[in-house]
């Protein structure tokens, strides 16, 4: 089959001769209609240092072709699905998205309602997974409920107030997402973004935007908007000012109170010892160890225990047609030749509000 795959860092290509995955336990084999491309992958493919090629990507929707055994979801073969890859894993050639052919775990898999489309498909993986990682499992957020919608989920004002919580680049694909599910779950949900794209983050659940590129004063103004009551923020940046826009505006009002989560391992660059911080990596939901961006993660049942059950719970919202998905399609029409050119429009920084979306 033809695969876009990894050789060294910064080493992709196209491969023709790629072998078709075999189905194991626990996975599917899927045809893929769609993949869309994430920062992670051309961030991991700097680092990638396995000595044989490996298949790159993790957002992917398609067909499914086979089941193998022990998938606790009632799939046939020819459902439409979305899921999440585990691409370049080391030791693992085949785990990748970006081919004809692609493995899932059941787990971390959906059926696709037929409102969605094969490129919106591509889009659902690393959003809801990261999402429900970081807002649930790392900064403990109640999950969303199953009634409701994004446009009349009012719970900060007409019912009990709900938590505060600062999605930090609100039009980054994953904030796009992150936005949905935090409102769902009945939050006053506040972000940053550019000026341009207030509009946007409006419309998928925000309910207050902020100015990132005033460093100065950004942290500030959220602080005072929030009357020094923020306790939670996700950074989906966790670069440039983003750490310190996060500290400036979670709450003042004791230690170990507010909770900071980003995107990628801040270590000790996080300015306030007083906030319990971190990271979250998507991986961990694969229940096995990650390595990213120079940390390491332990292996972590419990997330892949927790991500099963988010994923039910993200389905059904997808099928209700609660999570929108159209405003993340950036739609390319190269399938997957066209991947690589995705990658160097993802690293001149070009690509905003939404992903790239590759459809065979």
């Amino acid at each position: 089959m033809l695969a876009v795959r990894a050789r060294g860092p910064n080493q992709l290509y196209l491969d023709p001769m790629t072998p078709v995955p075999a189905v194991r336990p626990g996975y599917l084999l899927i045809r893929v209609l769609s993949v869309a491309l994430n920062p992670s992958d051309y961030k991991r493919l700097a680092v990638f240092g396995e000595s044989t090629p490996h298949t790159m990507g993790c957002d992917v929707a398609g067909r499914v072709v086979l089941c193998g055994e022990d998938i606790d979801q009632d799939y046939a073969p020819g459902d439409r699905v979305a899921g999440l890859c585990y691409g370049m894993k080391p030791g693992d050639a085949s785990s990748g998205a970006f081919g004809q052919y692609a493995l899932l775990k059941g787990a971390l898999s959906m059926r696709v309602p037929e409102h969605v489309s094969d490129a919106e498909a591509a889009t659902i993986a690393v959003g809801v997974n990261f999402g429900g990682q970081a807002l649930y499992r790392s900064l403990g957020l109640s999950l969303p409920r199953l009634s409701g919608s994004v446009s009349d989920s009012e719970d900060f004002q007409t019912r009990q107030r709900g938590p505060s919580v600062l999605i930090y680049g609100g039009a980054t694909a994953t904030g796009m997402m992150a936005l949905q599910l935090a409102r769902l779950s009945g939050c006053r949900v506040l972000t940053t973004c550019s000026p341009r794209n207030f509009q946007l983050v409006k419309a998928l659940g925000a309910h207050e935007a902020f100015d990132y590129h005033d460093a100065e004063g950004c942290g500030a103004a959220i602080r005072a908007a929030t009357s020094d009551g923020l306790l939670y923020a996700l950074d989906c940046v966790a670069a440039g000012n983003s750490l310190r826009i996060c500290s400036d505006a979670l709450t003042s009002r004791g230690s170990g109170v507010a909770r900071y989560t980003a995107s990628l391992p801040v270590g000790d660059a996080f300015p306030r010892h007083d906030v319990i911080h971190g990271w979250t990596s998507g991986y961990s939901a694969f229940g096995e160890g990650t390595h990213l961006a120079g940390a390491l993660g332990e292996a972590n049942a419990a997330d892949l225990e927790f991500a099963a059950r988010f994923w039910k719970l993200a389905a059904t919202l997808l099928a209700q047609d609660r999570i929108r998905l159209g405003p993340l399609v950036h739609l390319r029409r190269a399938g997957l030749q066209g991947v690589p050119g995705g990658f160097s429009e993802l690293k001149s920084g070009s690509v905003s509000a939404g992903k790239l979306v590759y459809v065979l």
